[in-house]
């Protein structure tokens, strides 16, 4: 969901969902005007889709597991940090807690139904069973498939620690490990070449069988979806500002934000924000051993705006075919948001792999992927909005922790501002 350059022009960075965005509109438009004429399109979109989940699992493997051998903190950086990503997972989770509230009480914007019979005729799951299912399988085969992502995230990360405590002797497996992971990178940027026609063949076969209801279910996400980001970035990004320094943090955060906020906006790039996210953070007087730490790990796994994102999909997905979030599955949305939004956040096509999981974990047809795909795109300025000027919050949580409620007092940072 976010670029890796640190400079983007705003249309050039546009440039790509733009052309997919058009492709699944001529598509729809097709399917709207055709009818299930089209239907002949579809084995186009169902290849891209193929190959596309055949790059899932390794994508997720060695990606995620390179990063986690690579890395090698102790002291006070490694106290840095897991405090930084325990309140990383902390506003995830009331992020996704929030966007379950307001769908609890606004309702699902959707007329749109496809329950399939199996769904309908499914038998229930015990809470334990379901425990066990979503978290692990019995077979190694079963683990590498897009169908179990959850526990090849939870093996990826268990094999990348292991690595990462062999220390020199691993330095083979981590060097071949990073050689993948560059492989799988230019082979999802080949394929997602592809991805206007093959979603746009996909979507012609979607509206010509679904009809204008699937249209007007993307319009009423979008009202609703936006007006939750900047909910959060007002009332939520602002408590934590309180929390760091009071009033003041308050006040001089959203002072310093704009050109940031505007910047994830205008690029939808969170990396693209790092040098006006570390400025913000010297002008609140956060100091430069915290901030650079905070935010470069923020760019890659601070995903409050995803995970709004991923729980909504989930809600919308889940009722479009006909699986209500009853119970555990409520827990449950919560759980994959987070763990969708947070834990495939630094793969490139991330959002294809939380998208897969979703598909996973609650058993929906694989029309349901390319749905999300398309939901997800259309919300991805708003969450990298929230994604990246939530870093700064965090820089400022965080020098909290380890100086003092009164730290915007103690010139900590010598480029502080005389800001009051």
């Amino acid at each position: 969901m976010m670029s890796t350059k640190t400079k983007t022009a705003p249309l050039s960075s546009y440039r790509d969902p733009i052309i997919l965005i058009t492709g699944c509109v001529i598509g729809a438009i097709l399917g709207l005007v055709f009818g299930d004429k089209v239907s002949f399109l579809k084995p186009i979109g169902q290849i891209f889709l193929n190959l596309l989940f055949c790059l899932i699992v390794p994508l997720i493997f060695f990606s995620i597991a390179g990063s986690i051998a690579n890395t090698k903190d102790t002291g006070k950086v490694g106290k840095m940090i897991g405090l930084t990503l325990l309140i990383f997972v902390t506003t995830a989770i009331l992020s996704a807690i929030l966007i379950l509230v307001v769908t609890h009480f606004t309702g699902v914007p959707t007329n749109f139904t496809a329950v399939t019979k199996n769904a309908a005729a499914a038998k229930p799951i015990s809470v334990s069973d379901q425990i066990v299912g979503t978290l692990t399988v019995g077979d190694l085969p079963l683990l590498i498939s897009r169908y179990h992502v959850l526990p090849l995230i939870i093996m990826t990360i268990f094999f990348g620690i292991c690595v990462s405590r062999l220390g020199d002797e691993a330095k083979p497996i981590i060097d071949w490990m990073n050689a993948m992971t560059k492989v799988c990178y230019k082979m999802v940027a080949y394929l997602m070449k592809l991805a206007p026609l093959g979603l746009g063949a996909y979507f012609a076969d979607l509206t010509g069988t679904y009809g204008i209801e699937l249209l007007k279910t993307y319009g009423n996400a979008m009202l609703v979806f936006y007006s939750v980001v900047f909910l959060y970035f007002f009332l939520f990004l602002g408590f934590y500002a309180f929390l760091a320094a009071g009033p003041w943090g308050v006040r001089n955060f959203f002072k310093v934000i704009l050109a940031p906020a505007l910047t994830a906006l205008g690029t939808r790039s969170s990396a693209a924000t790092i040098p006006l996210q570390m400025e913000a953070c010297d002008k609140l007087g956060v100091p430069r051993d915290i901030s650079s730490v905070v935010i470069a790990m923020g760019a890659t796994c601070h995903m409050d705006g995803a995970c709004i994102a991923m729980v909504y999909a989930e809600v919308l997905a889940t009722t479009m075919f006909g699986v209500p979030l009853e119970g555990f599955a409520f827990l449950l949305a919560i759980f994959v948001g987070v763990t969708s939004s947070v834990a495939t956040s630094s793969v490139p096509g991330g959002g294809a792999a939380g998208e897969t999981m979703i598909v996973s974990v609650f058993s929906l047809p694989e029309a349901a992927f390319p749905i999300l795909l398309m939901i997800v795109e259309l919300f991805d300025p708003g969450c990298t909005l929230l994604n990246s000027c939530g870093d700064t919050v965090v820089s400022m949580l965080i020098t909290r922790i380890f100086h003092g409620k009164d730290w915007y007092k103690q010139n900590l940072n010598p480029n502080q501002e005389a800001i009051e």
